[in-house]
């Protein structure tokens, strides 16, 4: 039985070849470069153990079926005998070239049964054959998963690297020499800032510096980070533009106004002058400025020149201005005087300013005009309009202007008095 079961796989294996997989050798041979894994003995007795299942039970139904073949052939003989005697019998009346003609119809039936017997077993052999070679290839490939992943080191545990928050380092605009650097240290790290020349300044974590910037150059602001890691940012500081402010000591009346004169000595181009209370100046941005002071008191008067770095130096220079402005009228004259300067009366700024203007004199006791004017070359002789003579001596008398267009910050109405002596 033994030997004819090895007859059986023999003959059915016989001139039969496996098709050719060339994925599943590409991996074979990628798996022959790897160097050698441990093999488990268990592999090898589940590999040997799947083939020879895999043969037997082809064998077995190899086997059945050559059986089932040979059990079938002699009913289909017998069949035919039957068929035959039949034909014999109904036919007995055929001529000798009919009967042979059946004869050879006959034999061709039988040679197509035998054929498509044949072809029946040579398809069962192919379905047996793949089915074995499905299962060898399955084989194979699971045995090289297997060895790829024993020669495939698994990864250990990774590294979590923690991701390191920059620091907030402040970032600053060009200065200028002796300004106030405001640092605020928003950081759980203090910061330093360096100097030109060295020095440092350091700056407590979630505290605030104010650093006076004493130095012109290059600075250098930092935090002291736990990383070792260097983050900075950069300024420069540069030098205040020079300048030298020269002011009249007394003021000036050149033009029948309160004036002070300021200049201002520099190489620079930009100009800026102020003073502490509104006056008004005939220029603000030259090297030299008029300015009007009305009132009596002291004031700070200031120019500040510019560099092209946006830098400034500031000069101030303290006025004081003794009494109000008053259109620099006289308080007393003589009619009967040689000196026309002193037998006439007409406030002095009047005949300089090119200004509109309207006077009056006022009689004390009943508050009549004694004299009006709107012309600075026509002044009050003392003569009372009213009746046409000679106002009496040492009586005072009220007089009153009024400017028709006053200077910037100028009052418009003067008063004062006036006696004629």
């Amino acid at each position: 039985m033994n030997k004819n079961i090895d007859e059986l796989i023999k003959s059915a294996l016989e001139g039969h070849e496996m098709p050719y997989d060339n994925n599943a050798w590409n991996s074979f041979e990628k798996k022959l470069n790897k160097p050698n894994a441990p093999i488990k003995p268990f592999k090898f007795w589940f590999f040997g153990t799947s083939i020879i299942a895999v043969i037997t039970i082809s064998s077995l139904l190899y086997f059945s079926s050559i059986q089932e073949e040979k059990s079938d052939k002699p009913v289909e003989k017998k069949t035919e005998v039957i068929e035959k005697s039949n034909s014999q019998s109904t036919t007995s009346k055929k001529t000798k070239s009919e009967k042979t003609k059946e004869i050879q119809d006959e034999k061709i039936s039988s040679n197509e049964l035998e054929a498509k017997e044949d072809d029946k077993k040579e398809t069962k052999t192919n379905l047996i054959l793949q089915e074995v070679n499905e299962v060898l290839v399955k084989e194979i490939t699971k045995d090289l998963k297997i060895d790829e992943e024993i020669t495939t080191p698994k990864k250990e545990n990774s590294v979590i690297t923690k991701k390191v928050t920059e620091p907030d380092v402040p970032s600053f605009s060009n200065k200028c020499l002796g300004e106030n650097l405001k640092v605020i240290n928003k950081n759980d790290e203090s910061m330093t800032l360096i100097f030109p020349s060295g020095k440092k300044v350091s700056v407590a974590e979630s505290a605030t510096e104010n650093i006076k910037l004493s130095e012109e150059g290059k600075y250098e602001l930092l935090v002291n980070s736990k990383q070792k890691e260097t983050y900075n940012s950069f300024f420069s500081v540069f030098e205040n533009p020079k300048a030298s402010l020269l002011v009249e000591d007394e003021l000036n009346y050149e033009t029948g106004l309160p004036i002070i004169r300021g200049e201002v000595q520099t190489f620079e181009e930009t100009i800026n002058w102020k003073v502490d209370k509104v006056v008004s100046a005939s220029s603000s941005k030259a090297k030299t400025a008029d300015f009007y002071f009305f009132e009596k008191g002291q004031f700070e008067l200031e120019v500040i020149v510019s560099n092209d770095k946006g830098c400034s130096s500031t000069e101030i220079k303290t006025i004081i201005i003794s009494e109000d402005y008053n259109l620099l009228a006289v308080n007393a004259f003589n009619p009967l005087s040689d000196d026309r300067r002193k037998n006439t009366f007409m406030p002095y700024a009047l005949t300089k300013r090119n200004s509109a203007f309207s006077l009056i004199i006022i009689d004390t006791d009943n508050g009549g005009i004694v004299f009006e004017s709107s012309d600075a070359s026509n002044p009050w002789d003392g003569i009372d309009k009213r009746n046409g003579q000679l106002v009496n001596k040492n009586k005072a008398f009220i007089w009153k202007v009024t400017l028709s267009s006053p200077e910037k910050n100028e009052k418009s109405v003067y008063k004062g008095t006036i006696t004629r002596i």
